[in-house]
């Protein structure tokens, strides 16, 4: 399991949480951020493929072990 932050432009309506199941949305300055616990690889391009089906350009994406919810820890990050 992972934790994924993804990062899309606009600030969306608090109501496509549940399009993207299993993360949480954060708005603000023009900008979206996504964060939650992802199963493996398919569950990540799942979102990836959600979003993409919803029109939405994804801004940044980064990774951390499930356990960064108890700590900073090293992340992987993807930024466009």
């Amino acid at each position: 399991m992972m934790l994924c932050t993804i990062v899309v432009a606009g600030e969306l309506d608090p109501r496509f949480g549940d399009a993207v199941e299993g993360m949480t949305l954060t708005a603000a300055e023009g900008r979206t951020e996504l964060v939650g616990t992802l199963t493996d690889q398919a569950h990540v391009q799942g979102v990836l493929h959600q979003l993409f089906d919803l029109g939405l350009e994804v801004l940044s994406f980064s990774t951390a072990p499930a356990s960064a919810a108890d700590g900073p820890v090293p992340k992987e990050s993807h930024e466009r």
